[in-house]
């Protein structure tokens, strides 16, 4: 048992080659493995790269009325058993695995895009579930940058969960209202909208006010944009919503030229999952919970100390 012990576990071997090497079958090397591990002879440590951090979770959950709240330890880059990966692609690995752990049979997820929300659907965690129905909650942005992209993303998650889709085919931001209501009149643009309003869940990325904000990168917001909208008080943005790190939503003129679910409708989805990880983002995150337009926030532990330290300052 030992010696068999050592060659699959220790040597690698496959238990066909193991039982060419000792003259027996098989399946007897398969119960002289099971063998061993009753035995106690076979110790099995399983190191899971995405440990989190209870006590931050707790906190932040009890001071910002989180529902629930996911927080990746910081990343030991010095273990063997993993490789080095960014901190945002494992933040995005463990939004993936809490979706995964929270949609049932004829769930509908809605999506958001940008970064974040890009890494969470292209992730392994995810599998295929039945009667799953995934819709598009804003416009998209053009599709020369992948992760703004938003009808590709949510291709990508249907197509993981064996889903059906709704696409909604309409930009995010356009010219003037009047475009806007044309565009809500269409039938297929209306029921996109329509089965967005009724998710049980929704992804999104926390964001921010700054140079790396979708708009602003494909051209639809410009410096002055930015300026504008920090000056009337925002922090961040859930799908198009802006909000203020109170918690409070910032009124804008380009609220009625956007297309995407509105924050009422936001509000009625149960499970409001927000994604966010980076030094820019503890009080756009802070004020996305405030708010009410995310319930669940995953996140850092870098992140997440920064967001207690601002809360500590208040």
């Amino acid at each position: 048992m030992a010696e068999a012990a050592q060659l699959y576990y220790a040597e690698h071997f496959t238990q066909a080659q193991i039982a060419q090497r000792m003259g027996v079958s098989r399946s007897r090397v398969s119960r002289m493995l099971r063998g061993a591990r009753a035995q106690g002879m076979i110790e099995i440590r399983i190191h899971p790269p995405l440990r989190t951090v209870p006590g931050s979770q707790e906190e932040l959950v009890s001071r910002l009325g989180l529902r629930e709240c996911r927080v990746l330890a910081t990343f030991d880059r010095g273990s063997p058993n993993l490789e080095p990966t960014d901190t945002v692609t494992h933040v995005a690995a463990l939004g993936a695995r809490h979706l995964r752990e929270n949609i049932s049979e004829g769930d509908v997820v809605g999506l958001g895009w940008g970064r974040s929300v890009h890494r969470v659907v292209h992730n392994r965690f995810l599998r295929e579930e039945r009667d799953i129905t995934v819709v598009q909650a804003m416009g998209s942005i053009g599709g020369s940058i992948p992760e703004f992209d938003g009808v590709a993303t949510t291709a990508r998650l249907a197509s993981v969960l064996g889903a059906s889709a709704h696409y909604l085919h309409a930009p995010m931001l356009v010219t003037e209202a009047a475009v806007r209501e044309g565009l809500l009149r269409d039938p297929h643009i209306r029921r996109t909208l329509e089965v967005a309003r009724r998710a049980d869940t929704i992804v999104s990325s926390v964001g921010t006010l700054g140079r790396e904000h979708g708009q602003y990168l494909t051209g639809y917001l410009s410096d002055a944009d930015l300026h504008y909208i920090r000056a009337q008080g925002a922090v961040g943005d859930i799908c198009g919503t802006y909000y203020a790190r109170d918690g409070s939503l910032v009124s804008l003129e380009m609220n009625e030229r956007s297309i995407a679910i509105g924050s009422e409708e936001l509000l009625g989805i149960p499970n409001r999952i927000g994604v966010s990880s980076g030094p820019e983002k503890p009080e756009a995150s802070i004020g996305a919970a405030r708010s009410g337009l995310i319930n669940v926030l995953i996140t850092d532990e870098g992140t997440a100390r920064k967001m207690l330290e601002i809360l500590n300052d208040e």
